[in-house]
């Protein structure tokens, strides 16, 4: 916590609320999602890792849940097309949601004792660069390989239909992807 004078307060507060704008923008236009693909030098978009021959995990990281989603299914039935299966089973995932916190939380202390008045303003900064990076959701499912699925199985998802119905997505709108 930081504790600043009234006086001084109003200068260094115009100060604070500078850098933290400056930094905000400068950070928007450095971490921006680029699309549906790998994530080579970025935060965003998908990793996989083969487990055993017929077995990965896959992950997708975004802004959006829904999009984590969907892009996790589109790299786990494309690893499958890649593979020469025509189905893979979801058999464990999760999500993780690093949504921003509180930017600023804060104080106001007015005191008096034995010969004095003093006035502080306390400005707290809760892990700034979260806040600033905003959210980043994360699926991740693990994947087994199959040569045909069962229409009773909601785990079970065929490759191609998946390829077809949220590939076109990404096609026509690529430059709202993640």
């Amino acid at each position: 916590m930081v504790s600043i004078s009234l006086e001084n307060g109003s200068r260094l507060m115009k100060h604070i609320i500078v850098g933290v704008g400056a930094a905000l923008m400068l950070s928007a236009c450095a971490s921006a999602p680029k699309g549906y693909g790998p994530a080579y030098d970025s935060e965003f978009g998908f990793r996989n890792t083969q487990i055993q021959n017929d077995r990965f995990r896959v992950s997708y990281t975004s802004r959006n849940a829904y999009k984590s989603r969907d892009f996790a299914l589109l790299r786990a039935a494309e690893i499958a097309d890649i593979e020469g299966y025509s189905h893979f089973k979801i058999i464990d995932g999760e999500r993780f949601d690093n949504g921003p916190g509180p930017l600023v939380g804060g104080q106001v202390g007015i005191g008096s004792g034995y010969g004095y008045n003093n006035s502080h303003i306390g400005i707290g900064v809760d892990d700034v660069v979260r806040a600033v990076e905003g959210a980043k959701v994360t699926e991740t499912i693990e994947i087994v390989l199959l040569n045909s699925g069962s229409k009773t199985d909601p785990d079970i998802y065929d490759a191609k239909g998946v390829l077809k119905s949220i590939r076109p997505a990404t096609v026509r709108n690529p430059s709202k992807a993640p």
